[in-house]
Order: structure tokens, then C-alpha cells, then sequence
């Protein structure tokens, strides 16, 4: 009798990786945007797989977050920078800034900030999710369109990241310090560094 379950079970978990992967991702990307706490038990069951298995398609729920993060913060830096009529510094300056009072305004980010600070500022701000890379790794490409001769003789790449910690700064400083978040000082200090 235990042999049935046990041979449901792993036929369930038999799932093909990609697309049991990208149902997890997106299902993931649900609850977070409803505000509610991914558990990465609770999103197993959902999905009908075993923790392992989740775990093997998705990695820890550090990674689980920061792509999903990542997914919402892609798109959200391409409309600011359609939106913006402006070229160079400015353009950099005011998509950066739309992006930092996109992230303040969206619900679902003010409730993963408010419940799990540490851990969000771990997955936003640090080497431990992929975010951070993409993060910069976006900057660099928008500072290369807009600026092909950047200030001050940084490499590019050292550039967008001092670009991205502006932006995180202004962003997070509740969690860091105990101020005031505020996007319009991420398009001031940008334009300032980048002049």
C-alpha cells in the first residue's frame, strides 16, 4: 500500500524541469504581488511537487525572491526609460528616479520591505541573489547608450554600480538609517555624480 503514494509522489515530482521551474516562478511572482509571504513549503504543495523538487527548479527561497524581484524590476526600468524624453545624464537621472518611486509606490514591495527588511535589503542590495548583478548590469547598458564618454575615467561598470548604490540608498534608507525615502534625491545625487 505505501508503494502507491511513494510512486505518485515521484511521478508528480517528475515534472520537466523548465517548465515546472517557470510554473513555480510564476506562481511565486502571484503571491508576492497579492503580498502574501512566499513559503517555499506552501508553493511545493501548490504546485504538487516535494520541497526537494522545488528546491532543485527554483534554488533557496533567497534566489526564489530575487528573481522574482528581478522579473517585476525589468519591466519597470523599460517603461521608466521610454518614458523619459530626455538623453545623457538626464535621461539616466529620470529613469533611475521613476524606478526608485515606482519601487516605493508598489503595495506588494512596501509589505516584503515592512515584513522581511533584512532579508529583502540581503536580496536587493548584496552578491547573494542575481538582482544586484542585473541591476547593474542594466545601469551599465543604459549609462553606455546615454553616456559614451562617462565622467571622472571609471570604468563603466564601477560607474553603474555607484549609480545603483545611489539609488538603493535613497530607496532603502528607512531599513539602513531610519529616513526618509524619497526618489527625487536619486535623480539629484545622479545628476550630480554624472555631471
Amino acid at each position: 500500500m505505501p508503494a502507491a503514494p511513494r510512486h505518485a509522489a515521484s511521478k508528480r515530482d517528475a515534472a520537466p524541469a523548465p517548465q515546472g521551474r517557470d510554473a513555480a516562478v510564476q506562481l511565486a511572482r502571484r503571491q508576492f504581488r497579492s503580498g502574501t509571504r512566499i513559503e517555499m513549503q506552501a508553493l511545493a504543495t501548490e504546485l504538487g511537487v516535494s520541497r526537494m523538487t522545488l528546491n532543485r527548479w527554483v534554488g533557496s527561497r533567497d534566489r526564489l525572491l530575487g528573481e522574482v524581484n528581478w522579473s517585476l524590476a525589468r519591466p519597470t526600468l523599460d517603461r521608466c526609460r521610454k518614458r523619459t524624453a530626455a538623453t545623457g545624464v538626464d535621461a539616466v537621472a529620470d529613469t533611475l528616479e521613476g524606478f526608485i518611486a515606482a519601487v516605493l509606490d508598489a503595495p506588494y514591495m512596501r509589505t516584503f520591505l515592512q515584513q522581511e527588511g533584512e532579508i529583502a535589503l540581503r536580496i536587493l542590495t548584496t552578491r547573494s541573489s542575481e538582482l544586484q548583478h542585473n541591476f547593474i548590469a542594466y545601469v551599465t547598458g543604459l549609462l553606455r547608450d546615454e553616456l559614451p564618454d562617462p565622467p571622472g575615467g571609471l570604468p563603466l561598470e564601477d560607474l553603474a554600480y555607484l549609480v545603483v548604490r545611489i539609488a538603493e540608498s535613497f530607496c532603502y534608507v528607512d531599513l539602513i538609517t531610519g529616513g526618509e525615502p524619497d526618489a527625487t534625491k536619486v535623480g539629484t545625487a545622479i545628476r550630480r555624480l554624472l555631471s
